[in-house]
């Protein structure tokens, strides 16, 4: 057995993974950390950007303008949503759940009706390269690459600008953030359309990995809900990371020393004991410990 190219194919597995989670919880993270709306469509948005994407692709378009035209269409998509349904539902937790959850059957059926029940496929770009007689794609590699790019755009985007401070002052209080001035309306429509538009892209750059079809997005919403959740809400970009990397690394471990479906399914146990020790996130729990060092 050889050594280098076993220890690669796990670290490969494991990035592999956790790029999944992040890409999968990214656009989740503004519409549920920072807007307290369960949106369990974000699954059909991302079925959006991978159709899109596909039928960009085909048609001609080079894979990241493709890649980027999902992005534009879900978060188009998003921003109808928002107007005429999501805005009705903040801070509703179970409301939004549920509307979203009508929405997401509408969603993939409509499609289905549509576009019918046949696959999509898009070809995997960028060759592959060998360790050790294992075989390794080279563009799972850039998509991890993007993954930690978006999330530091998002972390510019939130700390840098004027709408990033215009939409944490919009959540922490949002009649106060209206009395300064703030369209709140807005910035909520715009985080949501950014969300929207995350999952797109998400979307089209996994239709590069897996067969599109109207249910594409079921497999993405739980798994990026539960990411999410487990993140917690203090920092959502550092939760994210740091959530992604503990589930990775226990779906890759039972991955590899039993099946693929053991490791998918002890990702989900993974997250219930982690909250069941952090009932509040991950990030919660280290703000509250750092907290009590600034105290002492």
């Amino acid at each position: 057995m050889d050594l280098a190219g076993q220890l690669t194919s796990y670290l490969y597995q494991y990035f592999d993974n956790a790029t999944f989670l992040i890409l999968a919880a990214l656009g989740l993270i503004l519409i549920y950390g920072m807007m307290g709306v369960i949106n369990m469509a974000h699954g059909e948005l991302m079925m959006i950007g991978a159709y899109v994407a596909t039928y960009s692709y085909h048609a001609g378009l080079p894979i990241p303008l493709a890649v980027l035209c999902a992005g534009i269409a879900a978060g188009l998509a998003g921003i109808v949503m928002e107007l005429l349904i999501v805005r009705h539902f903040y801070n509703q937790l179970l409301s939004s759940l549920v509307v979203t959850w009508g929405l997401s059957l509408v969603l993939s059926q409509g499609a289905l009706l549509i576009l019918g029940p046949s696959t999509l496929n898009m070809p995997t770009p960028l060759g592959s390269f060998s360790v050790g007689g294992f075989s390794f794609g080279v563009y799972r590699m850039a998509m991890t690459v993007v993954a930690v790019l978006l999330m530091a755009g998002i972390w510019i985007l939130l700390r840098w600008t004027r709408f990033g401070n215009q939409a944490q002052a919009t959540i922490e209080n949002p009649r106060m953030a209206a009395a300064l001035g703030i369209d709140t309306r807005w910035i909520y429509t715009t985080t949501f359309a950014i969300g929207a538009a995350l999952g797109g892209v998400a979307g089209g750059m996994l239709a590069m990995t897996t067969a599109v079809s109207p249910f594409f997005g079921q497999g993405y919403t739980a798994v990026a809900f539960i990411t999410v959740v487990l993140g917690g809400g203090a920092n959502a970009l550092v939760g994210l990371a740091v959530a992604a990397g503990y589930l990775s690394g226990v779906q890759t471990l039972l991955s590899v020393m039993v099946n693929q479906y053991l490791g998918y399914v002890s990702l989900f146990a993974a997250a219930f004991v982690a909250l069941l020790v952090m009932p509040s996130g991950i990030s919660d729990f280290l703000e509250r410990r750092r907290s009590r060092k600034v105290q002492r």
